[in-house]
């Protein structure tokens, strides 16, 4: 008999506690969930910090968070479930009473693009685990990760194919200063602007003084087509990932040096869009920052085909450096690059790969190859998360 009042006395206190954690393990339980920054640039380091706290009395014996992520955000150090483009990361703590956690969970971007965590879930129940619950969170944690910044000195080789591969003597954005003599240096004054040999002679510091020349802006044209004869969908990704790696480090040099720039392309950030995009030309920080939001967003398709956003330009352009960055030439592509040339602008082309129509080159354009065809495998596709 007492054998069995003790029995019934445990399921009696098994139901209760399990009544009891159902029904209150999730009451003044407060979740958040947040990236450490709200932009970062592909092959950062950032972290994801979870913070929860229970604000009762009841303590939470256990609580599971399921996590639902995009593959190219790299948990380190954990096992996590992938599927296609997402990931499943599971979180675990046990809180006392009126107890804060805070967890800091260190991500590696492996791609551009914008990656949402809008919901996660909370899963707990009593202390053996023979009542589970849950309810979802809403956390809206955001990231918007940007592309690459790339050293093109070393990916890509000027060179003039029409002149015996005679290299070019010249890159990319000129320098917007001459050195018009040098002054006493002033506090503030960065030291690279250093004049040393005149440092030396005078034997007190002195610095390079510059005047602006005629600087021209920039124009980037990026052509999201990876082959002559391609509709919508961009078949080889890899090589239109490269292409906007670098338009990225086009704008950024741009950025540091002041040039106003101005940036089209036929591709699109959008599903439903039917039109390109060319922006409006600026040099300031702001503006910087959208262009590099449009190719955090840019989907691997087009609307358009690259001559025909050329078309679209070669009326709008002139006394500026264009650069065509395309996996292709065609000789319609030359043909404009030669009438943008006679319309007084500089005309540069970055050729992501060898393919010529017709082997048809442009005469009054330089021309920038890939120094080591094996650095293209580097690049990874990618699109929105």
């Amino acid at each position: 008999m007492d054998v069995i009042a003790l029995v019934i006395i445990l399921l009696l206190a098994l139901w209760f506690q399990m009544l009891i954690f159902s029904s209150r393990v999730f009451r003044r339980l407060e979740y958040r969930c947040e990236f450490s920054v709200k932009e970062a640039h592909e092959g950062d380091s950032i972290y994801l910090v979870e913070t929860v706290y229970n604000g009762k009395l009841l303590p939470v014996p256990w609580l599971k968070v399921d996590i639902h992520s995009s593959r190219w955000l790299d948990f380190a150090g954990t096992c996590s479930a992938i599927s296609q483009d997402s990931r499943r990361v599971t979180s675990s703590f046990i809180l006392k009473s009126y107890q804060q956690t805070t967890r800091r969970w260190k991500l590696q971007c492996l791609k551009r693009g914008v990656f949402n965590t809008e919901n996660v879930t909370l899963v707990s129940g009593d202390l053996l685990n023979f009542s589970v619950v849950s309810i979802p969170v809403a956390v809206n944690a955001s990231l918007m990760v940007y592309p690459e910044i790339i050293d093109l000195d070393e990916m890509f080789v000027p060179v003039s194919l029409l002149q015996s591969d005679r290299t070019v003597n010249r890159w990319i954005i000129d320098d917007p200063f001459i050195i018009a003599g040098a002054r006493d240096y002033a506090p503030g004054d960065p030291l690279n602007r250093v004049h040393w040999p005149l440092t030396a002679r005078t034997g007190k510091l002195m610095v390079k003084k510059n005047e602006f020349t005629s600087q021209r802006s920039l124009t980037v044209l990026l052509n999201m087509q990876s082959q002559l004869y391609e509709y919508s969908d961009t078949i080889n990704k890899r090589m239109a990932e490269l292409g906007i790696k670098v338009a990225a480090t086009l704008f950024d040099r741009a950025l540091r040096d002041g040039t106003p720039v101005r940036f089209g392309t036929n591709g699109c950030i959008l599903p439903e869009a039917k039109r390109a995009i060319f922006t409006e030309e600026a040099a300031d920080k702001d503006h910087i920052s959208e262009l590099f939001k449009i190719l955090a967003r840019l989907l691997m398709k087009n609307v358009k085909d690259f001559e025909g956003l050329l078309d679209d330009a070669l009326a709008s352009l002139e006394n500026t450096e264009v650069v065509m960055v395309t996996a292709y030439l065609s000789k319609r592509i030359c043909e404009q690059a030669d009438t943008l040339a006679d319309a007084g602008n500089t005309v540069s082309i970055i050729l992501l790969d060898t393919v010529f129509e017709g082997r048809v080159k442009p005469q009054k354009a330089d021309i920038y190859v890939l120094a080591d065809r094996g650095l293209l495998n580097g690049t990874e596709g990618t699109g929105e998360g």
